[in-house]
Formats: structure tokens, sequence, C-alpha cells
């Protein structure tokens, strides 16, 4: 995309010399201009539906082709590039070819995947009063937008349902749209939840609620869903496995990774450098319930437990406080913990991904669990 913000974007599909299959869609970073490339495209077919159907007028089409440009682009496309992984190894593993055809429609769900997650996005900036995203400030921060960015949050997912309907039919459009409906469903409760535990600071036995169970299922919801399942469910059905069981396995290796990401992601807002992981970690001033806090409740005595209720959640002025329940963390060993909970959760991925190899692409979750197991930022 362009310095002005403007979209200078062909309306019609890539041509097949542009859509050649020989990109390396394994190299992330030649596959992300190529997917920017794409992006541009379907953006155009966005526009250019609203419009001609609409009769829009062009403050109202200038004003789309911004918001797009500057909200779905620039991230890491991890999730998108997922969905292409696993559509090549899915391919590889029925024996099929990579064509031109499925290679396309791929990059289209790659796309409504990164579309959700540009979607979830603008409205936690919102709900967070978050300054920046991807190193420019968020959206609604940008002065002719404000709170019109909940209304913008909105288009974006219509734009990703926009897609499926152009690019989809029969059997595997049913599939998708149910895909996406649920998924964007869970993941909005999983927000509900996860910002519920951050208003509950000094409520009546609320660390009691803060159990396992709570915590698996606050982040199940929040990441697990859209981040793995999401992108891979989408890439098996654009290679026309539709057929229930192999999504519910999906389902089972895609949580329990996703869990696994979001334990270490706890661990890292803890422990990591912040240099090296690219943030300031916030969890302990936020009142999070997280997998330290978790694991810590379970294993303190009463002493330890006022000192967690006196400190946990104090906001991020009383530098103190944070200081304290990093040395309670400290105590209890809780690095020790963590550890044998890496080992457990690889074994435990190993064993899922070995389990469906007959009817999953094993390397793709092969790889991805390479990818995740013992990271650091």
């Amino acid at each position: 995309h362009t310095q002005s913000g403007k979209l200078h974007i062909m309306a019609e599909r890539p041509t097949k010399k542009q859509r050649s299959s020989m990109v390396n869609w394994r190299d992330a970073k030649e596959a992300r201009p190529e997917m920017e490339k794409h992006f541009k495209t379907l953006a155009a077919q966005f526009v250019k539906y609203i419009q001609e159907s609409y009769e829009w007028p062009d403050v109202g089409v200038e004003r789309l082709e911004k918001m797009l440009d500057y909200t779905v682009p620039g991230g890491k496309y991890n999730r998108g590039l997922l969905c292409i992984w696993t559509a090549i190894d899915t391919c590889k593993m029925k024996g099929k070819e990579f064509d031109e055809k499925t290679e396309l429609l791929s990059v289209v769900l790659a796309w409504c995947v990164e579309i959700l997650q540009a979607c979830f996005l603008v409205s936690d900036d919102v709900m967070d009063s978050s300054v920046t995203r991807r190193g420019k400030p968020c959206w609604y921060k940008i002065p002719e937008v404000g709170m019109d960015a909940v209304n913008d949050a909105l288009i974006l997912e219509s734009f990703l349902f926009f897609l499926i309907e152009k690019y989809f039919s029969g059997e595997q459009y049913v599939a998708l749209m149910k895909l996406f409906h649920d998924v964007s469903l869970k993941t909005q409760m999983g927000q509900m939840l996860d910002t519920m535990s951050e208003k509950a600071k000094g409520k009546e036995g609320i660390f009691d609620k803060f159990n396992m169970k709570y915590y698996t299922r606050i982040i199940t919801y929040k990441t697990a869903f859209y981040s793995f399942y999401l992108p891979a469910a989408s890439a098996l059905i654009a290679c026309n496995i539709v057929d229930s069981s192999a999504l519910k396995a999906c389902e089972e290796i895609c949580v329990a990774m996703g869990v696994k990401f979001q334990i270490q992601d706890d661990y890292l807002d803890c422990y990591g450098d912040p240099e090296h992981i690219g943030k300031v970690g916030t969890d302990i001033f936020d009142h999070k319930c997280t997998w330290l806090l978790v694991i810590a409740l379970q294993m303190m005595n009463e002493g330890q437990r006022k000192t967690l209720e006196a400190n946990y959640g104090n906001g991020i002025e009383d530098k103190k406080a944070e200081q304290t329940i990093k040395e309670l963390y400290k105590e209890l060993d809780l690095e020790k913990v963590y550890e044998k909970q890496e080992a457990d959760s690889l074994q435990q991925c190993t064993a899922l991904i070995q389990k469906y190899s007959k009817i999953l692409p094993a390397e793709t979750f092969d790889r991805l669990l390479k990818k995740i197991h013992k990271r650091s930022k």
C-alpha cells in the first residue's frame, strides 16, 4: 500500500501471471509482500461492490479504502500463513497438487482470518484505551475517526463474509460461514470473561474463582480458537475436507497448542525481557487471570495469600506491588513448574498429532509445535 494510505488496486482477480505458484509460501519474508498484493485486490473488489451496488459517494469510498488499508495489513500474518501452510500440507497428504485455484482460495481465507483479527484489534484498542498498534497510532486515535472505529470493526467483519460469499459456494460455503461465525462468537465470549477478570479487583472471593478450569476456559475461547483452529480448519475446508470428524480432530490439536502458546505468553509477560519480547508486561498490574496466578494460588500458604491479595492488580503506578508479586512467584519456584508444563504440553501435543496423522497433515502441526515450543518471545 502507498504512502498516502490510498489503495492503488486492481478491481478484478489476479491474472495467472501475477499468482504463479512459484511463491515460496514457507518463507515468511517472501510470503508477506505476496500476501499484501493479494490484499489490495480483495479490498478493491469489496470497495467496487460497495461503490457500484450501493451507488456510494466518493467521500464514502475514500473513507472505506483508508480504513481497510490502515487497519488490516501490517501485521506478521502468522495466522494467515498458517492457513496457507495447512493447505499446502493437506494437498501433499492427499497426493494432490497445490494448484493455482487452491492457492488462491487459501490466500483468500488467510485474509479472512487476518481481517477477523483486525476486527478484534480495532475493538480491543478502543476497550483498552490503547495508544499504538503495529508501530502507529491506533485507528480510533486518528482525530477524524474516534468512536466511529466501533462501526468500522463491524464493517471489517462484513468484509470477510463478503469474501467467503464471493469465492466459495455449496458445502464449502456453508462450512466456512459456520466456522467463522462459531469462532467469532467463541472469541467474543472469551474476551468478555477476560475483561471481567481485570475489572474484578477487590471483589469478595475473586481469587477463589481464579482456578485452572476458569483460566483454561478464558484462553481456549479468547486465543486458541481464532489463532490456531480457525486458520487450520479454514485450510482443510478449502481442500474439501468438511467432515466433522476431521474438523473435531483439528480442534483438539489446535486448542492444545493454543493453550500451550497462551501459557507461554503469560510466563513471558512476567519473566521475559521487554527488549526481547517487544512489550512491557502488564498482567500483574491489570489483575489478569494468568497461568502463573492460578498455579501460585494452588501452592501458596495463608500468609502468602494475604500478600498476593494486597498487591495483585494495583495498577501501573504501583511498581513496588508488582515487584512483591514477582518475589512471591520466585519463592514458589514457578519457573520450575513452568518448565515441567512446557515438557508435558509438548508430549500432549505430539501424542495428538500422532493420533490423527491419518486424517490431518501432521507436517503442519509438527512444524507449528517446533516453532512455539520453548519460544522466548
